[in-house]
């Protein structure tokens, strides 16, 4: 299950190395599973009408539940805000985050100039392929 943090500490229980930001167009989404948060998202402005994600998931959120946890944050992204493109950047050794990326829909779109393999999710293409 994924709710939006209803305060910082739980956020920074999670992802104690991300510089929390106060701003009401910045969204942190924790993943519950029985009952315990077991990680968390991190959307915030990047462009126009996209959010840059950050991710912090836990050992009990592997596997198929990480991919149910990142299509629940994409579900609660484009359900309760005017969002259309979720974007992440990856480091090139981050093998098991580049693979996560394409198997919940990202689409490869460039490296930019730190290195990093940049991907995007657009809800349109998202929900097409879910039809």
């Amino acid at each position: 299950m994924i709710v939006r943090a209803d305060n910082y500490r739980r956020v920074k229980k999670l992802a104690p190395g991300w510089l929390l930001l106060p701003f009401p167009d910045v969204y942190y989404l924790i993943v519950v599973d029985g009952g315990q948060d077991v990680g968390a998202f991190c959307f915030q402005p990047c462009d126009q009408d996209g959010r840059l994600m950050h991710v912090e998931l836990g050992e009990a959120c592997r596997g198929s539940r990480a991919s149910q946890a990142y299509r629940a944050a994409f579900d609660w992204m484009f359900e309760n805000t005017d969002v259309e493109i979720l974007r992440g950047r990856i480091p090139a050794d981050n093998r098991l985050a580049r693979v996560m990326a394409v198997h919940v829909g990202g689409v490869f779109e460039q490296i930019d100039c730190d290195g990093l393999r940049c991907y995007s999710v657009e809800k349109r293409n998202l929900y097409k392929k879910a039809a």
